[in-house]
């Protein structure tokens, strides 16, 4: 059968990726979708208990054990430790998904300096070093995948954070639809995955319980999503089954645009 025909499966078999912000929230839910797909998974944050945890979890579900490694995200040297260290444990990338972030509840007048350049180093400076890192493996290899989550938050304003986080979410955008039209050519596939409403960790520290409500009574969905819902639609878009989506901004927002 000619392979254009052939059905194309779900599964991440023999890929090897790297994943960011693994230690909690959609990072670590990613790690375990990625995993229950068969990848074979460089786990990467500064939080090292919440990556062990994320291990064991793995390997519960008798996913390939993983590689973790507490590292900045947003740091140079870190990240060329990460691609080195992924590269000699697997000898391979073959996908990149930055799901580090964080999100910070400032209004834009009492807004210091300091704040808006922790924001855009963690959420926007780090996913271009690592896309930067592992693009040059994916080139020479002529094929690879990034996923960088940006937010709900890049395709209108957040009443969630702030103007660094709003700001920082576009550019991930801006900077994912660049690499795509770049790195097409190379056979590298680059996508923004927006998701909406989630009830991470992040957002529930952040997020007092009557502003979760009066969200989720606003929603068509009338509820917030799961890491897991998130982690789903990141494992469809990693496999060859979204071949023909780069360059896009795939929402997984319950419907929040809609508003």
């Amino acid at each position: 059968m000619d392979h254009a025909h052939r059905p194309f499966t779900y599964s991440l078999k023999d890929r090897i990726g790297i994943v960011t912000g693994a230690a909690s929230g959609i990072g670590r839910a990613t790690a375990l979708q990625l995993a229950s797909m068969g990848a074979g998974l460089c786990l990467v944050d500064l939080d090292g208990k919440g990556l062990e945890q994320t291990r064991r979890a793995i390997d519960q579900q008798s996913g390939t054990p993983p590689l973790i490694m507490d590292a900045n995200a947003a740091d140079e040297a870190s990240i060329d430790q990460v691609v080195a260290g992924s590269m000699a444990r697997f000898g391979d990338i073959h996908f990149l998904v930055n799901c580090a972030g964080i999100l910070r509840r400032t209004a834009f007048t009492d807004m210091t300096i300091e704040e808006w350049d922790q924001v855009m180093h963690i959420n926007l400076r780090g996913p271009f070093l690592f896309c930067k890192a592992v693009a040059t493996e994916m080139i020479q290899r002529g094929t690879g995948v990034i996923i960088n989550v940006a937010s709900l938050a890049g395709r209108s304003s957040s009443i969630l954070g702030g103007a660094h986080y709003t700001v920082s979410k576009h550019g991930i955008i801006g900077l994912s639809r660049h690499m795509a039209r770049e790195l097409g050519p190379q056979g590298v596939r680059v996508n923004a995955f927006c998701p909406g409403a989630t009830l991470t960790p992040m957002t529930a520290s952040t997020a007092p319980p009557e502003e979760i409500k009066a969200v989720e009574a606003v929603m068509p969905r009338r509820k917030w999503a799961t890491p897991e819902e998130q982690a789903a639609v990141i494992g469809f878009l990693l496999t060859d089954a979204a071949i023909n989506i780069t360059g896009a901004c795939i929402d997984s927002n319950g419907g929040s645009l809609m508003l």
